[in-house]
């Protein structure tokens, strides 16, 4: 899924042999899973936070849970005491994610855990963020607070892969989604793309783009489709608008560019294509991106990733066109890939993938924690690629 850095996402849970330890293990197990469950509920609404869920227990009765709903709002350990009401002296505490123990746009929740006379604390994983990973174990511990590290942790990387990954890459968490036929199919031979999915398999589009910071196309896409790429069908904000062109040629009608009154489209290329963009086209609120392009006229996706982080980018969604998904594909620079795959074949037709310069099936990208659900009649497709060594 990630680097070498990131193996906890093969962790495994596996209990003691004895029995003591065993039943303890078992209440670990099913308390963190409601707290895994809890932060769910938090999903595209806590960016650039983590999605948390807590659960308080005491004499093996829940007496406070809660989770982090949006960013700026109570932590997910503080809604949980707030709910338990003073019920905490001697309890303990499942949470999501390693506890803050710095101040930001909330108090640090180490100690409101302390104030609170909670004995125990049952985590994850820690928490990669510099300002804490490590640090408010060490402050609970400190406290004379027992500590338990490791429950669920393969279930609590996946739930907030996008957050972890940035932390872990050193760079904005790329997720690609292509929307395909059975044989491999983004659209018929003649560009016609509507509706290879149904409708439910579009707004789990539309919830996908309300979880990341921004959506990536090519300018191709923008001339075949037109897309607007807000969020429609579910409750969520409208990601950045990125759009990758060698060119610099976007067509002056297309939605991106008339729909820009939020001023969240972002036109990539290089800083001689940039140059000749009209006066006319400048005054559209376009945000401008000069990188580097390779001999081949493509852009550096390393660089533009560089400038994505310096931007604040933490997770980017790439929709659009097969170059763009082979080019991610090809430089090893897709995190989490969601194939929506529609019980259809068109034969002759636009393929979701290009050349990837794979000789034989030995050298074929390998998926981690794979995963198959259903969205209506379609068919939907979770995997990490596994890194290349």
């Amino acid at each position: 899924m990630y680097s070498s850095k990131c193996s906890y996402v093969h962790y495994v849970y596996a209990p003691d042999r004895h029995l003591g330890f065993f039943m303890a293990a078992k209440a670990d197990l099913t308390y963190m899973q409601r707290a895994l469950a809890l932060a769910e509920k938090g999903r595209g609404k806590t960016s650039p936070n983590p999605m948390v869920g807590a659960v308080i227990v005491r004499a093996g009765k829940i007496v406070g849970e809660g989770y982090h709903r949006m960013a700026g709002s109570d932590h997910a350990e503080i809604a949980a005491i707030k709910k338990a009401r003073g019920k905490t002296k001697g309890a303990t505490l499942y949470v999501t994610l390693e506890p803050c123990c710095h101040v930001g746009r909330t108090g640090p929740c180490t100690e409101a855990i302390i104030g609170s006379g909670i004995k125990r604390v049952v985590l994850p994983l820690k928490d990669p963020n510099p300002v804490v990973n490590g640090k408010g174990i060490r402050h609970l511990r400190k406290a004379g607070i027992e500590v338990t590290i490791g429950v669920m942790k393969k279930e609590a990387a996946l739930l907030n892969d996008a957050y972890l990954g940035y932390y872990y890459l050193n760079r904005p968490y790329v997720i690609l989604k292509t929307a395909q036929t059975l044989d491999g199919r983004i659209a018929a031979r003649g560009g016609d793309s509507r509706w290879i999915t149904d409708k439910e398999s579009r707004k789990l589009a539309h919830e996908l783009r309300a979880e990341v910071d921004a959506v990536v196309i090519g300018s191709g896409t923008v001339a075949a489709d037109d897309p607007s790429l807000t969020v429609r069908h579910v409750n969520g904000s409208d990601p950045y608008r990125i759009i990758l062109t060698g060119s610099a040629k976007i067509p002056p009608g297309s939605a991106v560019i008339t729909n820009n009154q939020d001023m969240k489209t972002i036109l990539v290329s290089s800083k001689r294509r940039l140059s000749r963009i009209s006066r006319a086209g400048k005054s559209k609120n376009l945000i401008l991106w000069e990188v580097k392009t390779e001999r081949t006229g493509l852009i550096d996706l390393k660089d533009f990733l560089e400038k994505a982080a310096a931007f604040g980018l933490r997770t980017l969604l790439v929709e659009g066109g097969a170059r763009l998904a082979t080019s991610f594909l090809k430089a090893n620079l897709v995190d989490k890939f969601v194939a929506i795959t529609a019980p259809k074949v068109l034969g002759e037709g636009i393929e979701a993938v290009g050349d990837l310069e794979i000789k034989k099936v030995s050298q074929a990208i390998e998926f981690d924690n794979p995963k198959f659900v259903r969205s209506g009649r379609d068919m939907v497709f979770v995997g990490y690629p596994r890194r290349k060594k």
